[in-house]
């Protein structure tokens, strides 16, 4: 019995509606992971969350620290360029210079400290006695200072004169 090509294609179309369905069924049922390979996938996705998690902790951790030396790096700068105080000597020296004959005291400068190792607060009690001081505002004012800064607009001996730069409404 020979089968026509048409035989052919309708037995082998036959065979695979009735194949398939049960591949599928027998693939579905035994083709799933082990529980050894399920824990092994839930096991990976932990650890992915938490070095995701680490990741972004220690990220805070290091813009914290760079953010603190630049606070620290910003605060050594500022006291570098706010310059040095002067002696008392040195102090005398300039002011007579200046033409002043009562030097005044030089400030004292206070040394700040590091950000974040300092625990203490300063509190100012702030009341009417502190607030304003009566009795000190009585003193006399320098009139030999006074006298000198009302003295600037006239030239000074060995001063040179400041060049005449010309209208500025150019």
């Amino acid at each position: 019995m020979a089968l026509s090509l048409f035989q052919w294609i309708g037995l082998g179309l036959a065979i695979a509606l009735i194949l398939i369905p049960s591949v599928r069924w027998f693939w579905k049922r035994f083709d799933m992971p082990s529980k050894f390979a399920i824990e092994t996938i839930r096991q990976q996705k932990k650890d992915a969350a938490e070095a995701r998690m680490w990741e972004s902790i220690e990220a805070k951790v290091q813009a914290e620290e760079i953010e603190r030396k630049e606070l620290e790096f910003r605060q050594k700068q500022k006291e570098a360029s706010s310059g040095k105080s002067l002696d008392a000597e040195q102090s005398a020296d300039v002011w007579n210079k200046l033409g002043v004959k009562a030097p005044i005291q030089p400030v004292k400068r206070q040394q700040s400290s590091v950000v974040g190792n300092s625990t203490e607060t300063n509190q100012i009690d702030l009341t009417i006695e502190t607030a304003l001081p009566l009795d000190k505002n009585t003193e006399e004012p320098d009139w030999e200072l006074i006298e000198k800064m009302s003295n600037l607009s006239q030239p000074t001996e060995g001063v040179p004169e400041a060049p005449d730069l010309g209208p500025l409404d150019d």
